[in-house]
């Protein structure tokens, strides 16, 4: 069962992921990126008078505030028995990797605009995301003592690794659809991202590549565990929730036949438009059925 750390864990993140939109509106408008010809407008609210800059950088920093009040309760961890208090570092270190991440995304250091967008994407959004949650929800895993083989374990960081990057790629191809459909006004700004630095075939490449490493991943888990079965004479049922993922498999062929196909059409300057939203789609179906064969494991 889910317990309350894990509801407050998610009311915390919430604020810090609007903080970094805010953000990401902010740096963008001042970079001036939507006012290259061409450019599909990120800040319309901004350019149409309905919402001044100030205001948004207000409720940037009114987000983490928000965020940081709600997160204070995770880092105490209480000891019913001995009434001993105990200081979750392992989520300060994740809680300030998030808010460094929210702060100097398209502000600050500017990753996205260094061609390192999508990888920071990558790892903020889903190793770091992913290791917020059990740090939030297993406060007594994170706060005793770990053995020190456990954390030298080449195995242990393959298998967080693993669990992790089917959301770490369907987060980045979220990210990398955005800047797929902006290649040239990004061009034209002098802004470096991946997609602008592959070109649009090599882009192409890129989106099939984090959009089927998923359903790798996942296919490789349920061969794991059924050889596992196999092994021992016989076969888990739940081996089988490994396939569920699967479900979203139709979706995803669908947005990478329209990718390529507007690609085929134009492939010195693909109109790709409403990757992103796609893509966004792909991960949240595929996310929840995903999160339900861990949850069932």
């Amino acid at each position: 069962m889910v317990g309350w750390r894990w509801w407050l864990a998610l009311a915390a993140a919430l604020p810090l992921q609007a903080a970094c939109n805010l953000l990401n509106t902010w740096g963008d408008e001042r970079s001036g990126v939507d006012d290259v010809p061409g450019a599909v407008r990120t800040t319309p609210q901004v350019h149409e008078g309905a919402v001044s800059m100030c205001a948004v950088l207000t409720a940037a920093i009114g987000c983490v505030v928000l965020s940081g009040l709600l997160a204070v309760p995770l880092f105490l961890v209480f000891d019913c028995q001995s009434g001993d208090v105990s200081f979750n570092w392992p989520l300060l270190v994740v809680a300030l990797a998030g808010l460094f991440g929210a702060c100097n995304y398209s502000t600050g250091v500017k990753f996205k605009y260094r061609g390192l967008g999508v990888p920071f994407v990558f790892f903020l959004m889903g190793t770091i995301e992913m290791a917020g949650v059990v740090c939030a929800s297993c406060p007594d895993v994170m706060t005793g003592p770990l053995p020190l083989e456990l954390i030298a374990s080449p195995l242990a960081w393959i298998l967080a690794l693993g669990i992790s990057l089917p959301v770490n790629c369907q987060v980045a191809v979220i990210m990398h659809g955005n800047d797929m459909r902006d290649i040239p006004s990004d061009r034209a700004a002098g802004i470096r991202t991946v997609a602008s630095t592959l070109g649009p075939k090599g882009a192409l490449a890129l989106y099939f590549v984090l959009h089927l490493v998923p359903y790798a991943v996942a296919a490789c888990w349920f061969a794991l565990f059924a050889c596992r079965g196999a092994a021992a004479g016989s076969f888990e049922l739940h081996t089988v929730w490994w396939l569920l993922p699967f479900a979203a498999l139709p979706l995803t062929v669908r947005t990478l036949v329209t990718a390529t196909r507007v690609y085929r059409a134009c492939p010195g300057n693909p109109q790709w438009r409403g990757l992103e939203r796609a893509s966004g789609g792909i991960h949240f179906v595929f996310g929840v059925l995903y999160a339900t064969v861990l949850f069932v494991r």
